[in-house]
């Protein structure tokens, strides 16, 4: 099956407990996502998955609600270099939603 990332924002600056909380529910759409912090922007991460999930997390609306922090998605690809110079550039422009 081939990878897909996909990036998504939080409403807030994430802990590490927001990030393995947001990992054991996407685990339970795909037991081999991972979810991947950007460093540079504390409300961005990165979740790795197959290209038969991306529709079920594109479909959840406004987006994911993880422990009192949601997560909104934002870019689908690929290639997750893209995802990570889109979210250091947002950081960097103060754009993140």
């Amino acid at each position: 099956m081939s990878k897909r990332y996909m990036l998504f924002y939080a409403k807030s600056n994430l802990s590490e407990d927001d990030v393995r909380r947001l990992l054991e529910v996407v685990r339970g759409w795909h037991q081999a996502a991972k979810v991947i912090s950007v460093k540079g922007n504390p409300r961005a991460v990165i979740i790795r998955t197959t290209n038969q999930i991306v529709p079920i997390l594109r479909g959840i609306k406004p987006g994911i609600k993880v422990g009192g922090v949601e997560f909104v998605s934002v870019l689908t690809s690929g290639a997750i270099g893209n995802l990570k110079k889109r979210a250091l550039e947002a950081a960097a422009n103060g754009k993140v939603p």
